[in-house]
């Protein structure tokens, strides 16, 4: 039995830091094993200019316990972009690539674009820095299911998006059914990031007896059996165009649910590295957790792999219902269930 694995050092290419106190209190947890997060632009003023991604940048490095840790800033793309200031950061590094959120999509995206078609000249200025366009894939209307809301985005978007910037780096996040997976695996230059909440939970979970477990209600949402298996299958077999990306997101669980109106976002952070083992486990595929974990983002962003190495060791475990620090208090992702593996140390 395995008691032990070295991988070397995560990055976690999708997190949501958000603002204030939250921030301060939560930092910790995506930098506890991390070296690098991606830090999504949907803040309530949305990261739009190069300024603000310094700023924020510094927000976040000055709140971990890590002294090497990196944050990294996607521009939140609307249609009112300043032109100028978005090719200076991006040619300047400040920008790691840009982040399409269709509107009401998901949190804070009502700032997002209406037309796609309409920032097209933002993909072509991606495109020639060779920069990734990071995309929330989901159509918001009123006639889409929400189950299939990732879908009819490929369909309706993100097939024409492929066509016309054939070399544009493309990352479809939080990639959530098995349409989504091949839609990845299947085209050139587009990779997907995968949750760990994806590939543990079905809209079972979610969605009982007219009743909504808002602490399991995210976006895009959960889906079938088929779906998970897909996931699974994508993230632990190997799969170079599938790398980790929490989508981790939390609320406070008195804002979680309010007057009958459900904040998407689940909160995985402080027990994410360990959530995976635990999946790869299950899987029976722990030696190809270091590839999503550790290899595949970096290289898909040509990006060094990091040099520092993490040991996890089995350690069975009940993870602690809430996250609780000055006034923020937090529901933990699989909160009150056993896992068996612990992040114990970083090391050269």
């Amino acid at each position: 039995m395995i008691d032990s694995i070295k991988i070397i050092q995560p990055d976690d290419w999708h997190v949501h830091f958000r603002e204030g106190e939250m921030l301060s209190v939560i930092t910790k947890y995506s930098s506890r094993v991390n070296k690098r997060c991606i830090a999504m632009p949907n803040t309530s003023t949305p990261i739009t200019t190069s300024i603000e991604a310094v700023n924020y940048k510094k927000l976040i490095e000055d709140n971990s316990d890590n002294d090497n840790f990196e944050a990294l800033i996607p521009c939140y793309l609307t249609d009112t972009l300043n032109i100028a200031d978005f090719e200076y950061a991006l040619q300047n590094n400040i920008f790691i690539g840009g982040k399409l959120y269709p509107n009401n999509a998901t949190t804070n995206s009502q700032f997002g674009v209406n037309n796609i078609k309409e920032i097209y000249n933002i993909f072509e200025i991606l495109e020639k820095y060779n920069k990734t366009l990071l995309i929330h894939g989901e159509l918001n209307r009123s006639d889409i299911d929400i189950f299939d809301r990732e879908k009819y985005f490929i369909d309706e978007e993100l097939q024409q998006i492929r066509k016309s910037f054939k070399d544009l780096k493309i990352v479809l996040e939080h990639v959530s059914s098995d349409y989504g997976v091949d839609f990845v695996k299947t085209n050139n230059n587009i990779a997907g990031t995968i949750t760990p909440h994806h590939m543990l939970l079905t809209k079972k979970d979610v969605f009982k007896d007219d009743v909504v477990n808002p602490h399991h209600y995210c976006m895009p949402v959960v889906k079938n059996e088929n779906d998970l298996l897909s996931l699974r299958k994508a993230a632990c077999f190997n799969n170079s165009k599938f790398f980790l990306g929490t989508d981790s997101a939390p609320h406070h669980v008195d804002y979680k649910k309010q007057n009958d109106s459900l904040k998407a976002g689940i909160f995985s952070s402080s027990n994410s590295i360990e959530l995976y083992a635990l999946i790869f486990e299950e899987e029976n595929a722990l030696e190809n957790l270091e590839v999503f974990s550790s290899i595949n983002g970096p290289k898909f962003y040509d990006m060094d792999v990091n040099k520092n190495y993490l040991t996890l060791n089995k350690e069975d475990r009940i993870i602690p219902e809430y996250i609780e620090e000055g006034n923020i208090k937090i529901k933990n992702f699989y909160a009150n269930k056993n896992i068996n593996w612990k992040a114990s140390h970083l090391h050269v």
